[in-house]
């Protein structure tokens, strides 16, 4: 028997080193593949820049050029006086370079520093790099007063705990408690308002700047009738997209959550300067798993989908399986009346794995030290507290866990989002709190990463996710992790971590158990780091999907049968 398992163990590794190969040829192979692509690109970027510079080079030599040459002097000056000392004019292309804009609007405005921000910070520091490859420049814009503007990168990518940002028309000297209370109330009126009246008109009067006509201009009116400024002065205008006579040859990419922002009409026009539109998706699940989300949001999550199909050129998620339920919902859930006359191409990408403000954050407080500072297994959760991510699942499983004997404890990491009021208030009154079960929610990235080099394993018991970054930040520091069998999850981690059903907690609770009896808490700390890629090769991963999709064939939209 021993030599029958010998060999069957020779015969699998020999297997599984000829998948190794193979996935490394596949590898090599899409690699020499988006070389070419950006050699490609990279040329007929230079064809086109050629090209404008001659034109403009007959423009300068032309005889109407010469004799309107002291109209536009005193023009310039004009503009110049104003426009001196603005921060933003520095940070835009000239109108002729092939421009990739990053829509963060978001972002920009969010106190938020996990999840879908982090995604956008980290692709805005890495996507200079990344674009010059494809010979593109980069320029960061978020929507003001209904037209995109550039925005200076410090402020997306800041730490927002530590340096709050106003949202649109709040005093961006607000700070503090009572000046994040206003934001955040300011944000939910603007949201909620765009879900009752969802017209553009009304949009654009809830979304304007403080210095123009719109509701901010009315609830700051009082102050301006008594001569206070509770906003700094404006200086100048900053720059616009619609500033650009034409976009041709760049690409507006749509990276941010902005799905209660109108930017539509500001899409529309930049698409008809000859810009291309891509769109990364990060999940459909206010439309898939409606119950997990909260009305409002949903609707307008699901016309600003609709929306999206109409004015996109790409879609680009975040895994294949969110790829795939982009190609289903257009397939199956379209409304016909918004059908495009060409169906977007859709490709994907997947997310690094740094925690990029793990040097803003400092040291971990004390306290977040003591909860790991004990002999004992400790499992990880990390993320928001909502209904899909089954933080009640887990408790009742840890619940059955500890009724059996077991000793390790559970540390819940995330900020409280929505219908977890019960589940929040069953952890005030559990009788393991502050022994076996541990709840922050609001750990800076320092504290989060001591958490994932401390913990035993990361349990993530999600219904439904579009990728799982948690999964990739435990797996770039060598931690185990436990995790739902959904699709998203068999993609990023087949082979490499212990999947469990949600059909019944007690699933959980053998894997616990399970995984104690194997596990040596002494050597909680000894770890084996899984390969995963950087944010760097995320940006690069992004880049080459988007020129991908938008270099394939699109076929005309003759919408799938079912429609």
């Amino acid at each position: 028997m021993a030599v029958v398992s010998s060999q069957f163990n020779l015969l699998r590794r020999a297997q599984d080193a000829e998948s190794r190969a193979a996935q490394a040829e596949d590898k090599l192979l899409r690699t020499q593949a988006d070389l070419r692509l950006a050699e490609r690109r990279a040329q007929q970027a230079s064809l086109r820049l050629k090209e404008r510079e001659a034109l403009l080079e007959a423009t300068y030599r032309s005889r109407s050029w010469r004799i309107t040459a002291p109209w536009r002097a005193l023009g310039n000056t004009l503009r110049g006086r104003a426009r001196r000392g603005h921060p933003r004019l520095r940070l835009l292309t000239r109108p002729d370079t092939p421009t990739l804009f990053i829509e963060c609007t978001h972002t920009y405005h969010s106190d938020l520093n996990t999840g879908i921000q982090r995604v956008v910070r980290n692709v805005l520091r890495n996507a200079p790099a990344s674009a010059a490859r494809y010979g593109y420049a980069v320029v960061p814009v978020v929507l003001e007063s209904n037209q995109f503007v550039a925005a200076d990168p410090s402020q997306v990518l800041a730490d927002k705990s530590r340096v709050a940002s106003p949202g649109p028309g709040v005093p961006a000297n607000a700070s503090g408690g009572l000046g994040a209370f206003a934001r955040g109330s300011w944000r939910l009126l603007l949201r909620t308002l765009t879900v009752m009246l969802p017209f553009a008109a009304v949009q654009r009067f809830l979304f304007a700047s403080p210095d123009r006509f719109g509701l901010a201009w009315c609830v700051l009116l009082p102050l301006r009738t008594l001569r206070l400024r509770p906003w700094p002065e404006r200086g100048a205008e900053p720059i616009s997209l619609d500033q650009y006579a034409s976009c041709d040859g760049s690409i507006l990419v749509l990276l941010d959550s902005s799905w209660t922002f109108p930017i539509w009409p500001a899409v529309q026009r930049f698409r008809r300067r000859g810009g291309k539109v891509v769109g990364v998706v990060y999940d459909l699940i206010p439309i898939t798993h409606p119950h997990t989300s909260v009305p409002h949001l949903t609707i307008a999550f699901r016309a600003w989908l609709q929306e999206h199909v109409r004015h996109t050129d790409a879609f680009i998620g975040i895994s294949r399986s969110t790829a795939d339920q982009v190609t289903q919902f257009i397939a199956t859930s379209l409304d016909k009346r918004n059908a495009p006359r060409r169906l977007a191409a859709i490709d994907h990408f997947h997310l690094g794995a740094e925690l990029d403000l793990v040097e803003l954050a400092g040291e971990p407080r004390p306290d977040i030290k003591r909860i790991f500072d004990v002999e004992r297994h400790m499992f990880l959760m990390v993320g928001s507290f909502e209904p899909r991510k089954n933080h009640s699942y887990v408790l009742d499983a840890f619940d059955a866990y500890w009724a059996q004997g077991g000793d390790a404890a559970l540390v819940m990491i995330g900020r409280q989002a929505w219908k977890t009021e019960a589940f929040m208030e069953r952890v005030a009154d559990h009788l393991q709190l502050d022994r076996r079960l541990f709840l922050v929610r609001d750990a800076t990235d320092s504290e989060l990463d001591h958490a994932y080099r401390s913990a035993s394993a990361l349990i993530i018991a999600s219904e439904i996710e579009g990728f799982g970054l948690p999964v990739a930040e435990a797996f770039q520091r060598g931690l185990p992790v436990l995790c739902s069998d959904i699709p998203v999850f068999r993609e990023i981690a087949e082979g490499k971590a212990t999947f469990f059903d949600l059909s019944h907690s007690d699933r959980l609770a053998d894997a616990l158990m399970e995984f104690c009896r194997m596990h040596d808490v002494a050597q909680r700390g000894v770890r084996t780091p899984q390969s995963w890629i950087t944010w760097r090769e995320s940006t690069d991963q992004l880049f080459a999907a988007i020129m991908r999709a938008l270099d394939r064939e699109m076929a005309p939209a003759a919408l799938p049968a079912g429609t």
